[in-house]
Protein backbone atom coordinates (compact mmCIF):
# COMPACT_ATOMS: atom_id res chain seq x y z
CA UNK A 1 0.00 0.00 0.00
CA UNK A 2 1.30 3.13 -0.85
CA UNK A 3 1.65 5.95 1.57
CA UNK A 4 2.14 9.99 1.03
CA UNK A 5 5.18 11.61 3.37
CA UNK A 6 5.62 15.52 3.70
CA UNK A 7 9.44 16.83 3.40
CA UNK A 8 9.71 20.17 4.52
CA UNK A 9 13.30 22.57 4.48
CA UNK A 10 12.70 25.57 6.31
CA UNK A 11 15.87 28.40 5.31
CA UNK A 12 16.51 31.57 5.85
CA UNK A 13 15.23 33.03 2.46
CA UNK A 14 13.27 29.97 0.69
CA UNK A 15 10.98 27.14 2.39
CA UNK A 16 10.87 24.26 -0.22
CA UNK A 17 8.12 21.08 0.36
CA UNK A 18 7.94 18.07 -1.31
CA UNK A 19 5.49 15.34 -1.36
CA UNK A 20 6.63 11.41 -2.29
CA UNK A 21 5.06 8.52 -2.13
CA UNK A 22 6.53 5.20 -0.47
CA UNK A 23 5.38 1.37 -0.74
CA UNK A 24 7.82 -1.18 1.04
CA UNK A 25 10.36 -2.19 -0.80
CA UNK A 26 10.32 0.77 -3.29
CA UNK A 27 12.38 3.78 -3.49
CA UNK A 28 10.66 6.93 -3.15
CA UNK A 29 8.67 8.49 -5.74
CA UNK A 30 8.39 12.54 -5.91
CA UNK A 31 5.26 13.24 -6.72
CA UNK A 32 5.46 17.60 -6.63
CA UNK A 33 7.41 20.31 -4.96
CA UNK A 34 6.29 23.70 -3.77
CA UNK A 35 8.51 26.69 -2.52
CA UNK A 36 7.85 30.24 -0.54
CA UNK A 37 9.89 32.81 1.23
CA UNK A 38 12.08 32.16 4.60
CA UNK A 39 10.45 30.36 7.02
CA UNK A 40 13.25 30.88 10.32
CA UNK A 41 11.69 32.32 12.38
CA UNK A 42 13.93 34.27 14.72
CA UNK A 43 14.50 35.88 11.10
CA UNK A 44 11.53 36.52 9.65
CA UNK A 45 9.03 36.26 12.95
CA UNK A 46 7.18 33.30 13.37
CA UNK A 47 4.12 34.28 12.11
CA UNK A 48 5.29 34.59 8.74
CA UNK A 49 7.60 31.57 9.23
CA UNK A 50 4.75 29.79 9.52
CA UNK A 51 2.86 31.77 6.47
CA UNK A 52 5.29 30.40 4.23
CA UNK A 53 5.46 26.84 5.49
CA UNK A 54 1.53 26.75 4.68
CA UNK A 55 2.49 27.94 1.32
CA UNK A 56 4.67 25.97 0.18
CA UNK A 57 2.76 22.98 1.34
CA UNK A 58 -0.26 24.12 -0.47
CA UNK A 59 1.76 24.64 -3.70
CA UNK A 60 3.39 21.42 -3.49
CA UNK A 61 -0.05 19.78 -3.17
CA UNK A 62 -1.13 21.72 -6.21
CA UNK A 63 1.99 20.32 -8.35
CA UNK A 64 1.35 16.84 -7.44
CA UNK A 65 -2.59 16.79 -8.11
CA UNK A 66 -2.57 15.48 -4.23
CA UNK A 67 -5.46 16.05 -2.10
CA UNK A 68 -5.82 13.31 0.56
CA UNK A 69 -4.34 12.90 3.81
CA UNK A 70 -0.82 12.46 4.38
CA UNK A 71 0.77 10.09 6.40
CA UNK A 72 4.20 11.32 7.95
CA UNK A 73 5.58 14.80 7.41
CA UNK A 74 9.11 15.35 8.61
CA UNK A 75 9.88 19.44 8.79
CA UNK A 76 13.51 20.89 9.21
CA UNK A 77 13.62 24.44 9.81
CA UNK A 78 16.62 26.64 10.20
CA UNK A 79 17.14 28.73 13.58
CA UNK A 80 15.13 25.92 15.57
CA UNK A 81 18.04 24.53 17.31
CA UNK A 82 16.02 23.71 20.65
CA UNK A 83 13.12 21.12 22.16
CA UNK A 84 11.44 24.58 22.56
CA UNK A 85 11.47 25.49 19.59
CA UNK A 86 11.18 22.32 17.65
CA UNK A 87 7.99 21.25 19.88
CA UNK A 88 6.55 25.28 18.87
CA UNK A 89 6.75 24.47 14.71
CA UNK A 90 5.36 20.78 15.96
CA UNK A 91 2.43 21.92 17.68
CA UNK A 92 2.12 24.70 14.44
CA UNK A 93 2.02 22.02 12.11
CA UNK A 94 -0.03 19.96 13.67
CA UNK A 95 -2.49 22.17 14.10
CA UNK A 96 -2.34 23.33 10.00
CA UNK A 97 -3.32 19.65 9.60
CA UNK A 98 -0.32 18.79 7.74
CA UNK A 99 0.11 15.31 8.39
CA UNK A 100 -1.39 12.49 10.58
CA UNK A 101 2.03 12.56 11.82
CA UNK A 102 4.22 15.55 12.50
CA UNK A 103 8.01 15.29 13.30
CA UNK A 104 10.59 18.20 13.61
CA UNK A 105 14.11 17.61 12.97
CA UNK A 106 17.00 19.14 13.97
CA UNK A 107 17.62 21.53 10.63
CA UNK A 108 21.25 19.70 10.49
CA UNK A 109 19.35 16.07 10.60
CA UNK A 110 18.34 15.74 6.44
CA UNK A 111 21.99 16.43 5.51
CA UNK A 112 22.97 12.65 6.51
CA UNK A 113 20.13 11.08 5.55
CA UNK A 114 21.73 9.49 2.78
CA UNK A 115 24.91 8.93 4.24
CA UNK A 116 26.34 5.10 4.36
CA UNK A 117 24.63 3.20 6.98
CA UNK A 118 27.35 2.37 9.70
CA UNK A 119 29.67 4.67 8.38
CA UNK A 120 31.28 8.04 9.61
CA UNK A 121 30.31 10.67 7.71
CA UNK A 122 30.54 15.03 7.97
CA UNK A 123 27.91 17.13 6.61
CA UNK A 124 28.81 21.04 5.33
CA UNK A 125 25.51 23.11 5.07
CA UNK A 126 26.11 26.60 3.10
CA UNK A 127 23.14 28.85 2.75
CA UNK A 128 22.28 32.23 4.08
CA UNK A 129 24.15 30.74 6.80
CA UNK A 130 27.00 27.90 7.49
CA UNK A 131 27.49 24.88 10.04
CA UNK A 132 29.04 21.23 9.70
CA UNK A 133 27.59 18.36 11.34
CA UNK A 134 29.39 14.98 11.76
CA UNK A 135 28.25 11.59 12.81
CA UNK A 136 30.27 8.47 14.19
CA UNK A 137 29.21 4.72 12.90
CA UNK A 138 27.67 4.06 16.48
CA UNK A 139 25.90 7.28 15.89
CA UNK A 140 27.35 10.04 18.04
CA UNK A 141 27.05 13.20 16.78
CA UNK A 142 28.72 16.48 16.82
CA UNK A 143 29.03 20.49 15.14
CA UNK A 144 30.58 22.92 14.21
CA UNK A 145 29.99 26.25 13.40
CA UNK A 146 26.40 27.45 12.98
CA UNK A 147 26.91 30.38 15.64
CA UNK A 148 24.65 32.66 13.87
CA UNK A 149 25.53 35.53 11.33
CA UNK A 150 26.99 37.97 14.38
CA UNK A 151 28.90 35.41 15.24
CA UNK A 152 30.16 33.20 12.80
CA UNK A 153 28.70 31.74 9.39
CA UNK A 154 31.84 31.74 7.93
CA UNK A 155 32.14 31.02 4.18
CA UNK A 156 28.00 31.68 4.20
CA UNK A 157 25.79 33.44 2.03
CA UNK A 158 25.73 36.45 4.21
CA UNK A 159 29.20 36.39 4.46
CA UNK A 160 30.20 36.20 1.07
CA UNK A 161 27.51 39.64 0.56
CA UNK A 162 28.80 41.41 3.21
CA UNK A 163 32.27 40.69 2.31
CA UNK A 164 31.25 42.23 -0.97
CA UNK A 165 29.61 44.59 0.32
CA UNK A 166 32.58 45.70 3.18
CA UNK A 167 35.79 45.80 0.46
CA UNK A 168 33.05 47.77 -2.16
CA UNK A 169 32.84 50.86 0.35
CA UNK A 170 36.15 50.42 1.41
CA UNK A 171 37.51 50.89 -1.82
CA UNK A 172 34.97 53.61 -2.30
CA UNK A 173 36.06 55.43 0.85
CA UNK A 174 39.85 54.88 0.17
CA UNK A 175 38.98 56.93 -3.09
CA UNK A 176 40.76 53.24 -4.80
CA UNK A 177 39.02 52.04 -8.37
CA UNK A 178 35.82 50.30 -7.76
CA UNK A 179 35.88 46.75 -8.85
CA UNK A 180 33.60 47.22 -12.14
CA UNK A 181 32.25 43.47 -12.31
CA UNK A 182 31.49 43.26 -8.61
CA UNK A 183 29.94 46.64 -7.89
CA UNK A 184 27.40 46.52 -11.16
CA UNK A 185 26.60 43.38 -10.08
CA UNK A 186 25.40 44.70 -6.45
CA UNK A 187 23.60 47.95 -8.33
CA UNK A 188 22.00 45.18 -11.01
CA UNK A 189 20.90 42.60 -8.05
CA UNK A 190 19.36 45.52 -5.82
CA UNK A 191 18.09 47.52 -8.53
CA UNK A 192 20.09 50.62 -6.95
CA UNK A 193 22.16 53.33 -9.16
CA UNK A 194 24.50 54.09 -7.19
CA UNK A 195 27.06 52.85 -3.95
CA UNK A 196 25.35 54.84 -1.61
CA UNK A 197 21.77 53.38 -1.95
CA UNK A 198 23.61 50.31 -0.42
CA UNK A 199 23.07 51.52 3.26
CA UNK A 200 19.28 52.20 2.33
CA UNK A 201 18.77 48.70 1.04
CA UNK A 202 20.01 47.04 4.14
CA UNK A 203 18.80 48.76 6.85
CA UNK A 204 15.15 49.29 5.14
CA UNK A 205 15.21 45.47 4.75
CA UNK A 206 12.07 43.55 6.80
CA UNK A 207 15.73 41.01 7.28
CA UNK A 208 18.82 42.33 6.80
CA UNK A 209 20.30 39.05 6.76
CA UNK A 210 18.47 37.54 3.91
CA UNK A 211 19.16 41.10 1.79
CA UNK A 212 22.64 40.59 1.74
CA UNK A 213 22.79 36.78 1.78
CA UNK A 214 21.21 37.63 -1.64
CA UNK A 215 24.49 39.00 -3.18
CA UNK A 216 25.85 35.65 -2.73
CA UNK A 217 25.94 34.08 -5.91
CA UNK A 218 26.17 37.30 -7.59
CA UNK A 219 29.59 37.34 -6.05
CA UNK A 220 30.02 33.99 -7.34
CA UNK A 221 29.35 34.85 -10.58
CA UNK A 222 31.47 37.48 -10.37
CA UNK A 223 34.23 35.31 -9.63
CA UNK A 224 33.73 33.06 -12.46
CA UNK A 225 34.19 36.00 -14.45
CA UNK A 226 37.38 37.28 -13.44
CA UNK A 227 36.20 39.54 -10.85
CA UNK A 228 39.85 39.83 -9.21
CA UNK A 229 37.81 41.08 -5.96
CA UNK A 230 35.18 38.61 -6.02
CA UNK A 231 37.23 35.87 -6.74
CA UNK A 232 39.55 36.83 -3.33
CA UNK A 233 36.17 36.82 -1.07
CA UNK A 234 34.93 33.34 -3.12
CA UNK A 235 38.86 32.02 -2.03
CA UNK A 236 38.55 33.05 1.32
CA UNK A 237 34.71 31.72 1.93
CA UNK A 238 35.28 28.36 0.74
CA UNK A 239 38.91 27.66 2.55
CA UNK A 240 36.59 28.52 5.60
CA UNK A 241 34.46 26.24 4.79
CA UNK A 242 36.48 23.86 4.48
CA UNK A 243 38.12 24.38 8.30
CA UNK A 244 34.52 23.98 9.69
CA UNK A 245 34.45 20.57 7.65
CA UNK A 246 38.10 19.36 8.59
CA UNK A 247 37.27 20.47 11.77
CA UNK A 248 33.96 18.61 12.64
CA UNK A 249 36.10 15.67 10.93
CA UNK A 250 38.87 15.61 13.65
CA UNK A 251 36.11 15.84 16.21
CA UNK A 252 35.09 12.43 14.86
CA UNK A 253 38.69 11.07 14.15
CA UNK A 254 39.15 11.80 18.26
CA UNK A 255 36.03 9.80 19.06
CA UNK A 256 36.59 6.83 16.75
CA UNK A 257 40.43 6.79 18.35
CA UNK A 258 42.95 4.16 17.21
CA UNK A 259 39.86 1.80 15.80
CA UNK A 260 41.79 -0.19 13.19
CA UNK A 261 40.65 -0.36 9.55
CA UNK A 262 37.98 2.05 9.88
CA UNK A 263 37.16 4.04 7.08
CA UNK A 264 37.61 7.77 6.99
CA UNK A 265 34.31 9.78 7.26
CA UNK A 266 33.34 10.65 3.88
CA UNK A 267 31.79 14.49 3.28
CA UNK A 268 28.37 15.91 1.91
CA UNK A 269 27.96 18.83 0.87
CA UNK A 270 24.64 20.52 1.01
CA UNK A 271 22.85 24.36 1.04
CA UNK A 272 22.07 26.55 -1.29
CA UNK A 273 25.45 28.41 -2.07
CA UNK A 274 26.81 25.28 -2.80
CA UNK A 275 24.26 23.55 -4.64
CA UNK A 276 23.77 26.53 -6.65
CA UNK A 277 27.06 27.44 -7.29
CA UNK A 278 29.02 24.53 -9.26
CA UNK A 279 32.32 26.68 -8.78
CA UNK A 280 32.08 27.40 -5.59
CA UNK A 281 31.19 23.97 -4.63
CA UNK A 282 34.64 22.91 -6.62
CA UNK A 283 36.56 25.52 -4.57
CA UNK A 284 35.35 23.86 -1.40
CA UNK A 285 36.24 20.29 -2.53
CA UNK A 286 39.65 21.33 -3.38
CA UNK A 287 40.26 22.90 -0.03
CA UNK A 288 38.82 20.30 1.61
CA UNK A 289 40.92 17.59 -0.15
CA UNK A 290 44.32 19.82 0.24
CA UNK A 291 43.32 19.71 4.39
CA UNK A 292 42.06 15.84 4.62
CA UNK A 293 44.45 14.46 1.54
CA UNK A 294 42.23 11.67 -0.20
CA UNK A 295 38.72 12.89 1.24
CA UNK A 296 35.24 11.16 -0.33
CA UNK A 297 32.66 14.24 -0.91
CA UNK A 298 29.14 14.28 -2.28
CA UNK A 299 26.88 16.58 -2.96
CA UNK A 300 23.79 15.50 -0.44
CA UNK A 301 20.47 15.13 -2.01
CA UNK A 302 18.44 18.51 -1.11
CA UNK A 303 17.38 19.03 2.38
CA UNK A 304 13.45 18.16 1.71
CA UNK A 305 14.32 14.87 -0.52
CA UNK A 306 16.22 14.35 3.41
CA UNK A 307 13.17 14.90 4.93
CA UNK A 308 11.34 12.61 2.79
CA UNK A 309 14.11 9.74 3.00
CA UNK A 310 13.89 10.62 7.48
CA UNK A 311 10.34 10.16 7.32
CA UNK A 312 10.53 7.06 5.08
CA UNK A 313 12.24 5.89 7.98
CA UNK A 314 10.04 7.19 10.49
CA UNK A 315 6.93 5.40 8.95
CA UNK A 316 8.76 2.19 8.96
CA UNK A 317 9.59 2.39 12.67
CA UNK A 318 7.12 5.03 14.30
CA UNK A 319 10.30 5.74 16.45
CA UNK A 320 11.72 8.97 16.09
CA UNK A 321 14.72 8.10 18.66
CA UNK A 322 15.36 4.88 16.83
CA UNK A 323 16.69 6.76 14.07
CA UNK A 324 18.50 9.41 15.63
CA UNK A 325 15.89 12.34 16.19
Amino acid sequence: MSRLLLGIDGGGTKTAARIAAVQDGKPLCVLGSGFAGGSNPYSVGWQPALEAIGQAVVAARANAGVVQTIDTAVLAIAGCATDSARRRVQQEAETLGLAKHVVVAPDTAPLLADARPGCSAVGLIAGTGSIAVGRTEAGESFAVGGWGYLIDDAGSGFSLGRAALHELCRQHDAELPLDPVLLEAVLHTWAIGSLREVKRVVYEAADPRAQIATLAQPVLRCAAAGSPLAAEIAAAGAAALAHLAAECAAKVDRSLGDQPDRAAPEFYLAGGLLTGSPSYRARVRDQIERLRPGAVTHLAPDAACGCLLIGRQLAASRNAAAIGI
